[in-house]
């Protein structure tokens, strides 16, 4: 490796650094190879230094300009003022800058042989902005155009398929600038993400690191919603006392009537933050958080993405997350600098049956995507209701990786608190569970997803062909007499012990996760 000595040293004058965390070395040698990437690293586990450290080194295959997609205002200002402390030439457009600052930034994109290292902007600026594909191209024909990263890369996928068209538009880049690497980096991505991502950015091949995403300093808690305002105040004072938190909120009313009622009602030092705040009000209260003058942030989902404050000593949802993958990276904003924090999701089965309504109800998505959203709404709920096994164990799993709840070390409430558990024989159930699924799948003839099996166990009759075709079966309904948790449990089990295997495909415009029956088991009990 040419460039280890420039990385060494720039690693150690710029960044302050003398050491490599995990696989960070690895990336940067990849970028500097002229090759694609996929980075996974748990939150805090040092993302942004892959491409910021090779951004500012010469001695790559590409060099000049690193263009960085970035999905939030208050995230791409927070890294270019960190980078610029650091001495690192940065620039990026934004909606708030006036004329004469986006005329200055313009001027620098065209100063060939004097352009920032680092340029930052959003994918939507990059899909409308006829001005910034012309700049591109310029800097592409002055060879000075280093590497593409997208920041928060499951976003493609998440945001892609939702809300943000201009997600879906960064297929472009492989196409348009052919020979250019593109890194992509996330701290979550299940397996269907991670296919999705790759596919839609056209890096077939590229080299994927990942690292595993547990994080042993957070405390994981599950706690029934009621009187859920004056629970969190009682657990803030008793455990938390003028430490920094974050508690998030479902919609901007709530965020903003929960924040005033802990103010005035409680005395704590809280402010709102959400998407439709006035700009000023927005600077104002992540400024006054993250100096300290301000303990406690309640904001919709988005907020702390890509955030750099260590000392979070604790993540509330006060409602529920939109699915698993959205909990484990909310709940990431906490503990960053590795000391304990706590992350308490407050439930009620009021709050699934009022999501699931919001789902069907929505009219900008097809049944398809309302399907996936659902089945993500419902698997949270199982979360939630699952008092027995390990929080870590079945929040790593929904990612594909297996955790032994004996490593958790008392870190989250159900492997704290195992009283109450009894050992019972599933054998039947398990194996009928297993029978059915061999059935569904005919060999290979069709796919199913794990909650379309457990709603043929239960009985549920669905629109579909198959549905109707299976309701005359002697396993259908076959465990609508055992409580349904168990039933969930079960299942998991025979995918944790390899029975049944998770696998992706693509589904219309995105994958979605199938299930496959790989071998038969005699006996085995669940506790």
């Amino acid at each position: 490796m040419a460039f280890f000595p420039e990385v060494k040293r720039k690693l150690r004058q710029i960044f302050n650094l003398t050491s490599f965390r995990p696989h960070q070395l690895e990336v940067i040698s990849t970028t500097l190879s002229g090759e694609d990437a996929v980075v996974l690293m748990p939150t805090g586990g040092g993302k942004s230094l892959c491409y910021q450290l090779p951004a500012i080194c010469d001695s790559g295959k590409t060099r000049g300009v690193t263009v960085v997609i970035c999905p939030l205002l208050a995230l791409m200002i927070n890294q270019v003022e960190a980078l610029k402390e650091k001495g690192v030439d940065v620039a990026f457009y934004n909606s708030e800058q006036d004329a004469k600052e986006s005329d200055q930034v313009t001027r620098r994109l065209r100063s060939k042989g004097n352009r920032p290292r680092i340029f930052y902007i959003t994918p939507e600026k990059l899909k409308h902005s006829s001005l910034v594909g012309r700049l591109l191209n310029e800097i592409r024909d002055d060879r000075e155009l280093a590497r593409f990263v997208i920041d928060e890369g499951h976003l493609v996928i998440k945001w892609g398929r939702d809300f943000r068209e201009a997600y879906k538009y960064l297929e472009c880049l492989r196409t348009d600038f052919p020979g250019i690497p593109i890194m992509a980096l996330t701290a979550t991505a299940t397996q269907q993400v991670k296919e999705d991502l790759i596919r839609i950015l056209k890096i077939r091949g590229c080299k994927v690191y990942w690292q595993s995403m547990n994080r042993p300093n957070l405390n994981y808690e599950v706690r029934p919603k009621k009187g859920v305002d004056r629970e969190i105040v009682q657990f803030i004072r008793a455990h938390h006392a003028e430490e920094t938190g974050i508690i998030y909120a479902r919609s901007r009313q709530t965020c903003e009537n929960v924040a005033k009622k802990l103010r005035e009602s409680y005395g704590l030092k809280a402010r709102h933050f959400h998407a439709k705040m006035q700009n000023v009000d927005k600077k104002d209260a992540l400024a006054k958080w993250q100096s300290g003058q301000c303990k406690i942030i309640v904001a919709t989902i988005a907020f702390g993405m890509g955030i750099d404050k260590p000392d979070v000593r604790y993540v509330i949802h006060h409602d529920l997350p939109n699915d698993l993958d959205g909990y484990y990276q909310e709940t990431g904003r906490a503990g960053r600098d590795g000391k304990p924090a706590d992350c308490i999701l407050y439930y009620s089965w009021g709050d699934v049956n009022t999501r699931r309504r919001m789902i069907r109800d929505n009219t900008e998505c097809d049944s398809r995507e309302k399907e996936h959203q659902e089945q993500e709404i419902l698997r949270v709920a199982q979360f939630c209701q699952n008092n027995v096994d390990c929080r870590r164990t079945q929040v790593l799993a929904y990612y594909n990786e297996t955790f032994d709840p004996d490593l958790c070390e008392n870190g989250c409430d159900n492997c704290r608190n195992p009283s109450g558990i009894e050992e019972e024989d599933v054998t039947d159930m398990a194996v009928k569970i297993i029978q059915l699924a061999e059935v569904l799948v005919d060999g290979g003839k069709f796919t199913i997803t794990r909650n379309q099996l457990l709603e043929f166990l239960w009985g549920k009759s669905g629109a579909s062909t198959r549905a109707i075709q299976m309701q005359s079966h002697e396993l259908f309904g076959s465990g609508k007499n055992m409580p349904r948790d168990r039933t969930e449990r079960i299942a998991d089990r025979l995918e944790s012990m390899g029975i049944f295997r998770i696998f992706s495909k693509q589904n219309g415009e995105w994958s979605a996760a199938y299930l496959e029956v790989r071998y038969l088991c005699d006996l085995f009990t669940l506790s």
